[in-house]
Parts: structure tokens; sequence; C-alpha cells
């Protein structure tokens, strides 16, 4: 922690974020990330949403202790949905999405693409599903540019480096509901072969904290082992495990191949 209270993953995410504008930072929980950026000189202004008032609130108070109010702005919003009810031209150039599930943060990427289209570059921390995630950002036209990982609390935390790479028309989920984006995404990973399947699970990229990589593909082995040594020979739950076993264990190859 820090002044500006941010944990060890918010604090990557500050580290990742480039100079801009406009940040619209979703889910901003107690505002710390919005003002230790504004703080910093790296965001001129920002947009705080978060769906919970009482977050909200006390993010409101927390700009109000910096006296970033002329600065910071919030809005009780699910994601950007608010605002683009009422501004589709709302002038962002850069985004952060942190500490929600990874399909309602697929979500609001999804509901507000008019917005993440625009910017140059957006940052984001999910929780789960993280394979769904690069497979709807690679499908929808953007690059993951670098990930990294973080060791926080004995959780490991995934943030990523976005943006936009393509015309959204050629788009796979271009105009679709989001309600019937993640059983589509599902339905990919499942007919995703093993060896793509270790790059939409455990990216590597050269300049990721390696020694974090290492432990958390270390962690995921051993905790699938030991799941796998209480499971009778019939259980229909194995296939899943092996199958898992074997991504781990292969992207566990290529990290030491990278490494050594």
């Amino acid at each position: 922690m820090n002044r500006y209270n941010l944990s060890k993953r918010l604090l990557k995410v500050a580290s990742l974020v480039e100079p801009a504008a406009f940040l619209a930072d979703i889910g901003c929980d107690h505002g710390f990330l919005a003002i230790s950026l504004v703080k910093s000189g790296k965001i001129k202004k920002a947009f705080c949403s978060d769906i919970n008032e009482g977050p909200l609130k006390r993010a409101s108070e927390h700009i109000k202790e910096f006296c970033l109010e002329d600065k910071i702005s919030t809005c009780l919003s699910d994601g950007l949905l608010s605002i683009k009810d009422k501004y589709d031209d709302y002038p962002f150039d850069t985004a952060v999405i942190c500490g929600m599930g990874g399909l309602m943060g697929v979500k609001i990427i999804h509901e507000a693409d008019v917005f993440f289209r625009r910017m140059n570059v957006f940052y984001i921390q999910l929780q789960s599903d993280i394979e769904l995630v690069r497979i709807y950002l690679k499908r929808s036209g953007y690059q993951i540019l670098f990930e990294d990982m973080v060791l926080e609390d004995g959780k490991y935390y995934t943030v990523m480096k976005v943006v936009n790479a393509c015309d959204c028309k050629k788009c796979a989920f271009a105009g679709m509901n989001f309600d019937e984006v993640p059983l589509i995404l599902k339905d990919m990973y499942d007919k995703t072969d093993i060896s793509e399947c270790v790059d939409l699970k455990y990216p590597y990229y050269e300049d990721m904290d390696k020694e974090t990589y290492e432990s958390f593909l270390k962690f995921l082995i051993d905790k699938y082992e030991t799941i796998k040594s209480y499971l009778p020979d019939n259980s229909d739950r194995l296939p899943v495990i092996n199958k898992e076993l074997k991504i781990m264990n292969l992207a566990y190859e290529r990290f030491m191949t990278f490494k050594n």
C-alpha cells in the first residue's frame, strides 16, 4: 500500500498507464487509482464509475479530500452505459477496468464498444475466465500488447494492456446482444486445440515478472495434481483435469525454454 492506498495489483496497473487526457475508471471502488494517476500527472482528467452507491460515495469523499473535484467526476453506472445513453461522443482516450470477473469486464467493453474503439489504449485487471477474455478481445479486433502477473495476498492477478487493432465491422461479436456472448466464447474455447489453449490461458511475454509467472504455473500444476489424486478413475471430471494439466505442463515447458 502507499499514500493513495493502492494495492499491489493496482500499483501494477498504474505503472502501465501511459499519459492521457481523459481516463475512464470503471469499477472505481474507492477512487484511489484515478486519484493517484491525476496527482502523478499521467492523467489530466478522470471519470469514475461504479455500479454500487457505497464505493462511489467513498470515491467522491476521497476525491474531495485530495481537492480534485475539478479534475475527477463520478457517476453511478453499469460500466459506461449511463454515459453512452446520454453522450456517445464523450472524449475518453483511455480506461481502466479492474477488480471484477472476466465476463463482467467483457460485458462492459462489449456494451460500450463506441468508447473503447476510439481509445488509444486501455487496461484491464480481471479476476476470472481470463482465457475467455482473451478470445473476446482477439475475435473483436483488439490486440493485447502486454500482460503481467501480480501475486497479492496469496492470489494471482493478470493485468493487460490493450489497443484497438481493426475495423469493428469485421469483428465476430459486432451488433450481438451480450447475453449470447458467454456461451459462444465457451464453445470457442472448448473447440480450441491444446497448443492454442496454452496461449489463451498462459501467454508469456518477455518483459513479464518471470518469478511470479513461474510460481503461478507451479501453484496450478500442484493444485490440479492434488485434485486428480482424490478423483476415482471413473470420475467424469478426470478428462477435464487431465486436459488442464496438459495445458499447464506445456506452458511450463515453454517458459523453461524461454528462461534458459
